[in-house]
Formats: C-alpha cells, sequence, structure tokens
C-alpha cells in the first residue's frame, strides 16, 4: 500500500478545534490583564500629573490651568489636533497624557487665593475597575502639597 503524506481532515479539524478552545479560554484572561494594565497606567499618570502640578504650582504660585473656570476633560479618542489642551498640558506640565486608550481625564482647578486646591479624577470608559474596584481614580491637590486620595494612592 502508498501511504501519502498529509493530514486527513480529521487531524485539520481536531487540531483547529483543540486552537479554537484554547483561544477562548485565554480571552477573559487577556482582557483582565489588559484592565489591569490601565489600572496601573491610570496611577502612574496620576502621579505624573500631580507632580507636574507641584512644579507648577511651585514656580506660578497657582495650579493649571489658571483662570479655566469650568472643568476641563482629555478623553479617550481625543487627539492633539482635536483637543489643543493636550500639547498645552504637555507644555506646561511636561506630562505627555497618551490617547487612543480606554481612560478619560478631568482638571477641576481652585485657585482660590490662600485656598488653591486641583482635582484629578482618572475614569476607565467601559466602567472596569481602575483602582481597588472603583471605575473613577479622584485625587486632590492642595497648596502645601498634600494629596488627598479616596482609594490610597500607592
Amino acid at each position: 500500500m502508498k501511504r501519502e503524506s498529509g493530514f486527513t481532515l480529521i487531524e485539520i479539524m481536531v487540531v483547529i478545534a483543540i486552537i479554537g478552545i484554547l483561544g477562548a479560554l485565554a480571552m477573559p484572561t487577556y482582557r483582565t490583564w489588559q484592565y489591569r494594565a490601565y489600572g496601573t497606567e491610570a496611577t502612574i499618570m496620576a502621579k505624573q500629573i500631580l507632580d507636574g502640578q507641584i512644579v507648577y504650582f511651585l514656580e506660578n504660585n497657582q495650579f493649571y490651568p489658571a483662570g479655566i473656570k469650568p472643568p476641563f476633560q482629555v478623553l479617550h479618542d481625543d487627539t492633539p489636533l482635536s483637543n489643543p489642551r493636550i500639547n498645552d498640558i504637555a507644555a506646561q506640565l511636561h506630562v505627555s497624557i497618551p490617547t487612543g486608550h480606554f481612560l478619560e481625564y478631568t482638571f477641576i482647578t481652585e485657585n482660590i487665593p490662600g485656598a488653591e486646591r486641583f482635582t484629578l479624577n482618572i475614569q476607565a470608559k467601559n466602567n472596569f475597575n481602575i483602582i481597588k474596584g472603583s471605575p473613577i481614580a479622584i485625587y486632590e491637590l492642595d497648596r502645601n502639597g498634600e494629596i488627598t486620595d479616596p482609594q490610597g494612592l500607592p
């Protein structure tokens, strides 16, 4: 008998089924690790923005942005062309805010003399948990450089 080299249709279907099952099992784990990476990114960005605010306050005796009463946001799908504040933040605070991810940043500044305060809200676009079971991370910085963090900034 002459045996032909190659795989039978059954063998190929079994291999494809095994690869499909492994892929289906890996997807939830992949999403979990992806969301954990976004949570780590939010923590790192919060530290960088707050450090930039401290330096800005020491140089200007007010928080950035000065004179802007309503809060402003950097949304997850913003680009430097659609939101010129991204470039302004990079110039003033020396922090590059990543875009195209699932995090949105809200800057709230109160420059009342003697009671200056800056609040940074970081929110997950898809409501996954950023820090300790919450889709929103809130950090407050006062004029003395004290950071108030309800979730406990590490």
